[in-house]
Parts: structure tokens; C-alpha cells; sequence
């Protein structure tokens, strides 16, 4: 009683609270501020505070995925958890998956039958934002899988669409090679070649691979 006595009065009542914790076998926790980025970043909010002394964070397959954390997207399928659990913007860990050209763990959630076709919030498939960020080793496995190669998002768009808005000239061959539809239209009528009309040679692909 001494020593806690001696404690109080060196430290104040919360040191006096944190010694007796101590005493009796507590480990204090301590915590790190995490600030939630936007989801304009294309992260998901996470917890924002995390425990530290080794205790894992409440991880979800889409958190751990927008992270690019594929062992604990590893861990998480082992322990059961669904592959397609979506975070607030209706994202899954295959989307994620996507947008980070994570081969391995786009590989791990097929294998683990994720939707190949879920779609976020703006309708976007994994495929469509494969083809956006030109993400190839990722579309390939996705193509290979069967997804919808001309699924449409809420404004209409293909992900051949957006691989030709973005430029990204890899991406639509691989499209066209998968029989991608150059002559489909989104909401407002245009096609993909509309949609690469600051890519002038890009454009004329598109128009090429459409025909008369």
C-alpha cells in the first residue's frame, strides 16, 4: 500500500491506476491514432484506433486488400472469412485486388470462388478497374476466369471504355483479344472510341477493330 501510496503522490491518481493494473497481471494498452483516409484514395476507413503488443487489427478481406497485404489476406481466407465481404464503398477484396494489380491475392480469392462479377457502389466491376488502372497480369487472370468481359457500370461504361479514356493501349488489346464489344454503347451513345478521343491512334484501333 505504501509503494501505491508513494506512486499517487510521484504520479497522480492515473499513475496510481496504471500500477495497480500492473500489479494485478494487466498489460496497459496502448493505441495509435490512425487517420481514415477519403475514399477518394480508393482505401477503405479503418478502425481508428488499432491495438499495439502484437494484437492484430479487426482486418476484413477488403480492408487487408486496399492495403496490398497479401499475407493477411492469406490469413483471413485460412481462418474463413468471406472472400466477398464489401467495405462502405460496396468494394470487395477482389476489387482491391484490382486496383492494386495483386496477382496473388486476386489468385487466392478465385481460388476461393469470389464473385468474379461483384460491383462497387459506381457499378465498377474488378474487370472495370483492371482495364481503368491497366492493371494487365490482374485482367488476365480475371479473363481467364470467365468474368463479364462488356459489363457496364452505372454510367453505361465498359471496361474496354475505360482502358481507352485512360489510354492504356495494352489493356484494350488484351479487351479486343477477349472479344471485348468495341461497337457497344454506354448511356449517353458513345462508344470506346469516343471515349479515346485524346489518343488519336488509340481511336482509330478502336474504329478499325468496330468495322464498317
Amino acid at each position: 500500500m505504501a509503494a501505491v501510496e508513494y506512486r499517487t503522490t510521484r504520479y497522480g491518481r492515473l499513475g496510481a491506476v496504471l500500477v495497480l493494473a500492473m500489479l494485478c497481471g494487466a498489460a496497459p494498452r496502448a493505441e495509435a491514432q490512425y487517420v481514415a483516409p477519403t475514399p477518394l484514395t480508393g482505401i477503405p476507413k479503418v478502425p481508428k484506433t488499432l491495438p499495439l503488443f502484437g494484437q492484430s487489427p479487426l482486418w476484413t478481406v477488403a480492408t487487408a486488400a486496399a492495403a496490398d497485404r497479401t499475407d493477411d489476406v492469406t490469413l483471413l481466407l485460412q481462418q474463413h472469412a468471406s472472400p466477398d465481404d464489401p467495405d462502405e464503398n460496396g468494394r470487395t477484396g477482389l476489387i482491391y485486388a484490382a486496383i492494386n494489380n495483386n496477382v496473388d491475392i486476386t489468385q487466392a480469392l478465385l481460388n476461393r470462388g469470389a464473385q468474379r462479377d461483384g460491383r462497387d457502389k459506381l457499378g465498377k466491376t474488378a474487370l472495370h478497374w483492371a482495364a481503368e488502372r491497366g492493371s494487365l497480369d490482374v485482367m488476365k487472370l480475371l479473363l481467364a476466369a470467365k468474368v463479364t468481359v462488356d459489363a457496364q457500370n452505372l454510367q453505361g461504361q465498359t471496361p474496354l471504355m475505360l482502358a481507352a479514356s485512360k489510354s492504356k493501349t495494352a489493356a484494350v488489346r488484351l479487351l479486343l483479344q477477349a472479344h471485348a464489344d468495341p461497337k457497344k454503347e454506354d448511356y449517353t451513345g458513345r462508344d470506346a472510341s469516343d471515349w479515346a478521343a485524346g489518343n488519336a491512334i488509340l481511336k482509330q484501333s478502336l474504329k478499325t477493330a468496330a468495322g464498317p
